[in-house]
């Protein structure tokens, strides 16, 4: 049975989570049984950073963003989280069981909650689980070592332009995560000022790199943009 055919026999199951494709019929309907299924709004906090977190949160619908509190109300974003993506799965193997990070909608969001020790349990149960949630963490850590790495050694058109290109790749024929973000949401993506990022996108836009119009950004020219980033 193809993913496709899952999820629409379990919605729990959506293209992109792969952890559980091969689940067993009888697993995947214990699994629906057990989920809860919430919808936030835009704007909501979803989970917030170093409270206590009881559940692992599977997205089914819409975007948020992860994103580090910092003194004075200066966050660093970390990454988008989309349908077929978890929120708060860390809290499975903290110590404290405490999210390291908060997560915001940024448009409206639908998720299926699992208790923190059920979802344990299945991943000890099924061995395939395990590997493709090891797989997905590991794919999380590059793109936080790549995140660490323009943070502290790209200049500011080259953070900015790793950050136009992030957020691009989740463009698709009927969504754009671009108009759900302020030039503040962007500029915590890449690490800067507001006004420094205006400041830098307008220039992109005199050198036709990009093209904007209200909070759209379409990116003209991907290639340039990624040899700004890699120059830094």
């Amino acid at each position: 049975m193809n993913k496709m055919d899952l999820s629409l026999r379990f919605p729990v199951i959506k293209l992109g989570a792969t952890c559980f494709a091969n689940l067993s019929d009888d697993k995947l309907r214990e699994l629906e049984a057990h989920k809860r299924q919430i919808t936030f709004q835009k704007g909501d906090i979803i989970n917030k950073q170093g409270v206590f977190a009881p559940s692992v949160m599977f997205v089914l619908d819409g975007f948020a963003k992860e994103f580090i509190e910092g003194s004075r109300g200066k966050n660093t974003n970390l990454r988008i989280v989309s349908s077929g993506d978890f929120i708060a799965l860390s809290g499975l193997f903290n110590a404290d069981k405490a999210c390291n990070y908060s997560t915001m909608a940024l448009s409206t969001v639908t998720l299926c909650l699992f208790e923190r020790e059920y979802l344990l349990q299945v991943i000890q149960e099924n061995p395939d689980m395990s590997f493709q949630l090891i797989r997905r963490y590991s794919d999380l850590e590059n793109s936080l070592f790549s995140l660490l790495h323009s943070h502290l050694y790209k200049q500011m058109h080259g953070k900015m332009a790793r950050a136009l290109l992030y957020l691009d790749s989740f463009r698709t024929d009927t969504s754009n995560v671009f108009e759900l973000m302020s030039r503040k949401d962007i500029a915590e993506f890449a690490s800067v000022s507001t006004e420094n990022a205006i400041r830098v996108l307008k220039s992109f836009e005199a050198d036709n790199l990009i093209e904007m119009k209200d909070k759209e950004i379409r990116i003209l020219n991907p290639k340039g943009l990624e040899l700004i980033y890699q120059k830094g």
